[in-house]
């Protein structure tokens, strides 16, 4: 079906491309810094607030005191901001990718660069991850990233434009059996975000002991083909401008003969490694999606 851009989208796009154009005249770090002032202002304004603190609740339960829950919240909220302001500064950053983002123990990702192997990255709305995709193109890796479609065309185009830019490619979810299988005979690695609510598409695991319904695609299509499946994350600094890069886990996939079991148990595992991140830099989450929606539900 033929798009046609309505007044609205019209305006949404142009808003975009003003605060974009804002964003790359002022310095990197004031940049930066003022995409985290931003997220700030989000959470005293109340956005997202209550989802927040219910999944922070559920995830940490005893540990979830009001003034630590709200403390590291306000912090996600702070690190998400910064996190879009880096992504739109791609364009301006491109040469400094590898100052800004070193990778630690990254030697699953050397082998897989050395054999020029297909492989599925598992990672989650984590730290800068928009940045982690670009930061492993840069260091010469081939990286495709799984992506949905915004309903505004238009920006839409725009943010797949910037990846592409940064070095990614992008796949989208319409076509993503496709894609992926393409991506992968190519020796390409393929990023797949498997950390919001699946609704029933999705199979449930446990993520910090609580019932979630996870998109199952990064094990499924490990399991069928075959291929290695590493899980990661990136991290950013006490600095709050740079970050490390981290690849938990390389995996390659062992049949036991169910196929339906082997990808549970693959998407639990990948699940755990993100966990076991969120675990240690709890503030670098993005707890404002409703990640319990279709297992526990929300007032």
């Amino acid at each position: 079906m033929e798009y046609h851009p309505t007044i609205k989208h019209r305006i949404e796009y142009i808003a975009v491309h003003a605060i974009m154009a804002l964003l790359r005249i002022i310095p990197y770090r004031a940049a930066v810094r003022l995409g985290g002032i931003v997220g700030r202002i989000l959470w005293h304004l109340g956005i997202r607030r209550k989802v927040s603190r219910r999944n922070f609740e559920l995830c940490f339960r005893t540990q979830a005191g009001t003034r630590y829950r709200d403390r590291i919240l306000k912090k996600s909220y702070d690190n998400f901001c910064r996190a879009v302001a880096e992504y739109v500064l791609f364009p301006k950053i491109a040469r400094r990718i590898g100052e800004l983002v070193r990778f630690e123990n990254d030697e699953a990702l050397q082998r897989l660069k050395s054999a020029g192997q297909g492989a599925i990255l598992s990672t989650g709305h984590f730290g800068s991850w928009e940045l982690f995709g670009a930061a492993l193109a840069n260091a010469g890796y081939m990286v495709d990233v799984l992506v949905g479609t915004q309903r505004n065309q238009l920006v839409d185009k725009l943010m797949n434009d910037m990846r592409r830019k940064s070095g990614v490619g992008v796949i989208h979810i319409g076509v993503a059996a496709r894609g992926v299988m393409k991506s992968l005979r190519e020796g390409r690695m393929v990023a797949i975000l498997s950390d919001q609510d699946a609704h029933e598409a999705g199979i449930v695991v446990k993520f910090f002991g609580q019932p979630a319904s996870t998109l199952a695609g990064a094990a499924m299509f490990a399991v069928k083909t075959k291929c290695p499946i590493v899980a990661g994350y990136i991290v950013r600094n006490d600095d709050g401008f740079t970050h490390t890069g981290y690849v938990r886990k390389l995996a390659v996939p062992v049949p036991t003969g169910n196929q339906e079991d082997d990808i549970q148990a693959l998407t639990q595992f990948l699940t755990d490694v993100l966990e076991e991140g969120i675990r240690a830099h709890p503030e670098q989450y993005f707890w404002a999606h409703k990640r319990f929606k279709s297992t526990i539900g929300y007032e």
